[in-house]
């Protein structure tokens, strides 16, 4: 019989999931709750997804019915479901993944869409009135939720899945802002002779210049300093 097993953050939902999954209406299954879930506790560490098992009811087939013919198997078709595979799995972590980041919002008193951007990495992207508050000074209220979102995650999942965290596009953003600045200044090095140090960065975004600039043919870039001061040098090749 076919079953599959599916979590959410209800037992409904995970029913609905699952009967999505198999293409069936509720009465041609059958149900078992194998867990119904736990609220998170203190900083949502401890929450627990509903976990159901849903099976097809065996069907009693007409006499004259013959089994259809099954396709044979090839490795096409192997690397396809391993495909799809991934897909689901990136799907359902993205979506735990959007759960928990709603639940610690509400716990900081916010009330905001989380939408998912992509699934692998699984990017969820906050939206609505007060999301300024989640920025901070050049990201770092950001960045800092980001972190402590991915340890509460992986955490649950008992494995590392990679994670971004963006506020209203503010990522993006930040993102065109460097790659435009890295060029800018770049010029400058061609034109001088002279390197250029930048201000210090966290290394997101210090990633963001070195390869905005990895293939220039006259200029090259490298970090220097330690910790918080540390930063990007753009120097000629």
């Amino acid at each position: 019989m076919e079953s599959v097993e599916e979590t959410a953050r209800t037992v409904h939902e995970a029913v609905r999931r699952a009967l999505q999954q198999l293409g069936k209406a509720e009465d041609e299954v059958d149900v078992t709750v194998v867990s119904r879930g736990s609220p998170p506790q203190i900083l949502a560490f401890g929450a627990e997804p509903a976990q159901v098992r849903v099976t097809v009811k065996p069907e009693t087939p007409a006499p004259e019915a013959e089994p259809p013919a099954l396709p044979p198997s090839d490795d096409a078709d192997e690397a396809e479901e391993a495909v799809d595979d991934a897909d689901l799995q990136g799907t359902r972590d993205a979506e735990f993944a959007q759960m928990m980041l709603a639940e610690l919002l509400d716990r900081m008193g916010l009330t905001l869409d989380i939408q998912v951007r992509s699934i692998d990495p699984v990017t969820l992207n906050a939206v609505g009135p007060g999301v300024a508050e989640l920025i901070g000074r050049r990201g770092t209220t950001l960045r800092a939720l980001q972190f402590v979102l991915s340890m509460m995650v992986n955490k649950q999942l008992e494995r590392r899945i990679r994670l971004v965290v963006d506020a209203d596009g503010y990522r993006q953003r930040r993102e065109s802002l460097l790659e435009s600045m890295a060029e800018r200044l770049a010029q400058r090095v061609r034109v001088t002779g002279q390197q250029m140090i930048l201000e210090p960065m966290p290394p997101d975004e210090r990633r963001i210049v070195h390869l905005a600039l990895v293939d220039d043919p006259e200029v090259t870039t490298e970090s220097e300093g330690a910790g918080d001061d540390r930063r990007v040098v753009i120097k000629p090749r």
